[in-house]
């Protein structure tokens, strides 16, 4: 086969073709999320910038594989991967357990039931979106596995972005009903992915792993602020 004959064969196999403008979307979201910090940029600590700017790389990441991938720079695209999966998943995990165990520490006393709930949340974030990236590892060579389970990486870095929109709504007036509706929203893209599947005549492996995993998060998500060993748990972790 032809050099041209296999890039365009290569094209027609892409699972999402348009997944750098998803992704896209993705980095806008969180930039419109957190522009209260791009604002203040300067005032931020270390923490906040090392596990800012690991997410934002790993999603701009994430928009420049699959173009490199479809005009068949497969090397360039392994390289650039294991640089993101050796250096920014630890730096994103290091720097949300340190702005994890900073925010216990500086809001746990003055407000205590969203502090643990979120805690939970970043809890779940912090083992999910690793073991998302080594499952994606796990199936490097099955491009249908791989792509899915780096999807399910964004959506994981979504909803604490869609959380912070989601305030300027007038009728979302808690940052509990803001919470809900970002993580409802994440199911709702995830339940999208699926169907999206099912269309193509078959549903795989990792939206169906994610769905599982989520079901109990939700569930726990508005009652583990209430849990007392959480609570110490969690004011143990901050004393370290």
């Amino acid at each position: 086969m032809s050099t041209a004959a296999a890039s365009i064969t290569r094209l027609r196999t892409v699972l999402y073709p348009n997944a750098p403008w998803y992704f896209l979307a993705a980095i806008a979201t969180t930039w419109i999320g957190f522009s209260r910090y791009l604002l203040h940029i300067g005032h931020a600590s270390i923490t906040q910038h090392v596990h800012g700017a690991s997410a934002g790389l790993w999603m701009l990441l994430l928009v420049l594989q699959p173009i490199l991938y479809q005009r068949g720079a497969l090397a360039l695209h392994r390289r650039l991967g294991r640089l993101g999966v050796y250096t920014l998943v630890p730096l994103f995990v290091l720097g949300g357990a340190l702005m994890l165990r900073n925010m216990i520490r500086l809001e746990a006393a003055a407000s205590p039931v969203p502090v643990y709930t979120l805690a939970w949340l970043d809890l779940w974030a912090l083992v999910l979106f690793p073991l998302f990236v080594v499952l994606a590892v796990r199936y490097a060579r099955d491009t249908d596995l791989h792509a899915r389970y780096m999807v399910c990486t964004v959506l994981e870095l979504l909803p604490p972005a869609l959380t912070r929109i989601l305030v300027f709504v007038p009728w979302v007036d808690t940052i509990a009903k803001s919470v809900d509706i970002a993580y409802g929203l994440m199911v709702v893209i995830l339940l999208l992915l699926l169907r999206d599947d099912q269309r193509k005549g078959r549903l795989r492996a990792p939206y169906l792993v994610a769905l599982a995993l989520y079901v109990p998060m939700l569930l726990t998500m508005n009652h583990a602020a209430h849990w007392p060993w959480w609570q110490r748990l969690a004011d143990r972790f901050a004393a370290l």
